[in-house]
């Protein structure tokens, strides 16, 4: 697994990164053997065999979100709200002739819905994403040597010795989850409550404490991010993040305990497979794929990738809690440098310096686009207003600037699927993103093969129903 993070996420103590062999890449070294876990003496006997010998199902508390996944091990240990179906892909690469010995490449991974559905038919990938806690999400959940007696053997000593932590209010409030939680103002705004916080902070600094490799405190940390975002804390989706009633108690542990036998029941699940490919995590800028990429990993049959949209929607805001709980951001400055990775798609992720809009200048569809958004917001008085034409010739700017690297890395014939949505949030002007990324990649020689409607979906802002599409293109 390759994933570049910061070197401390959530006492996780994680190793340092040092440079790999290509620009942008670093690699994840465990201090530890991979096995080498300390089993508490207070971990009751009898709850270890309970855990160790359980083969059922675990019971699930919630029920699959909305674009739901039918395959579900693995892929709902964490999901994005904006994230595709894991049957969408199995589809693709079946419609794509994919098999062992072929190389995927998902640019834009998120949480890892591609690569682990490689995984499970034999396929090797390769994920990219500009989003820390996207990488962290899709690293563990392609990690499948993980042991599932010893999973559960360590949550046996969280349930045990997390009511020490409990009673630590200080340590608490120095924790930096806490303290960027406060100082961003999320706490005030009701992000999260402070009784279910002070829990899910004691669960968190116990996972540090434990005695085993990183890895293992990873799974653990990814359920319990799990459980934050959708037990635990206050927040919304629809799609937009907003804060609803506060929960004033949760059980967070019961949450948490829950995911985490999910976790270990899906790695005895996925083990029984006969084969499984191998999937790397990257954590960088999708504009710079050639450099990016190991010039080891040789080129890719194909690409299968739902890259942002050009609308008002900040993807680091839907992430702020998961971020915190990785102590990735900290403050104003280290979510910048998250968003600068990132390709051009709301008006709050554009900077002075940018200058993708240059690539797109002589194409004549995004220039009236241009023309159209310039004239209905002449007359706006707010500042956000004047810039939504450049977030269009940024953010198709940086895709050519994507494309432009990936197809570098790409064999011949090499299929393409990029899943994108028209939006209409701008002032009710029409964007048709699938159409216009179509002629992108045919203006730099792609071969584009068909613009697919994936489904349609109501925007919320504009208040209609706008196409999601699946853009199939390939490399002459």
């Amino acid at each position: 697994m390759r994933i570049a993070l910061g070197p401390h996420i959530a006492g996780v103590s994680l190793p340092k990164l040092t440079e790999g062999a290509s620009q942008g890449a670093s690699i994840l070294s465990a201090p530890w053997g991979e096995n080498q876990v300390h089993y508490g003496e207070l971990v009751p006997v009898a709850i270890r065999m309970r855990r160790s010998d359980n083969t059922k199902v675990p019971s699930q508390r919630k029920k699959p979100s909305a674009q739901a996944i039918l395959n579900g091990e693995i892929h709902n240990w964490y999901r994005l709200r904006l994230g595709y179906s894991d049957h969408l892909v199995a589809d693709l690469l079946d419609e794509f002739s994919l098999s062992a010995g072929d190389r995927v490449l998902d640019p834009f991974c998120g949480s890892g819905t591609t690569l682990v559905e490689c995984m499970k038919k034999g396929i090797d990938s390769v994920g990219i994403d500009a989003n820390p806690s996207s990488c962290f999400a899709a690293l563990v959940k392609t990690n499948w040597s993980l042991q599932a007696g010893v999973l559960l053997t360590l949550l046996d000593e969280v349930e045990s010795s997390v009511s020490r932590y409990r009673r630590r209010p200080s340590r608490l409030k120095s924790d930096p989850t806490y303290l960027y939680l406060d100082s961003s103002g999320m706490l005030d705004r009701g992000w999260i409550s402070p009784l279910p916080l002070a829990e899910c902070l004691a669960i968190k600094q116990c996972v540090s404490d434990l005695r085993t490799s990183v890895h293992y405190k990873q799974a653990l940390l990814l359920a319990l991010i799990a459980e934050v975002v959708d037990g635990a804390s206050n927040v919304k989706f629809g799609p937009e993040l907003y804060c609803g009633p506060p929960r004033r108690e949760a059980d967070v542990l019961a949450g948490f305990v829950g995911r985490v036998e999910t976790m270990a029941f899906d790695l005895r699940t996925v083990r029984k497979l006969k084969t499984k490919g191998k999937a790397t995590v990257l954590h960088g800028d999708a504009r710079k794929c050639a450099t990016l990429l190991p010039q080891s990993s040789g080129p890719f049959a194909a690409v299968i990738c739902s890259p942002p949209y050009p609308t008002e929607h900040d993807y680091t805001r839907n992430a702020r809690l998961e971020l915190s709980f990785l102590e990735v951001v900290t403050d104003l400055e280290t979510l910048r440098d998250v968003k600068r990775l990132m390709i051009r798609s709301h008006t709050k992720g554009i900077y002075k310096a940018d200058r993708d809009a240059t690539l797109v200048k002589e194409h004549a569809a995004i220039q009236a686009l241009v023309t159209e958004l310039d004239r209905v917001t002449s007359t706006k008085t707010y500042g956000f207003a004047r810039l939504y034409s450049r977030v269009v010739q940024e953010y198709f700017g940086g895709m050519k600037r994507h494309l432009v690297s990936a197809k570098r890395r790409l064999q011949p014939k090499a299929k393409c699927a990029y899943i994108v949505g028209d939006q209409g949030s701008y002032l009710g002007v029409h964007i048709p993103t699938g159409k216009i990324l179509a002629s992108i990649a045919e203006g730099i020689g792609f071969r584009v093969t068909g613009i697919r409607k994936w489904r349609t979906r109501w925007a919320s802002v504009s208040g209609r129903k706008i196409d999601e599409h699946i853009v199939l293109f390939e490399k002459r």
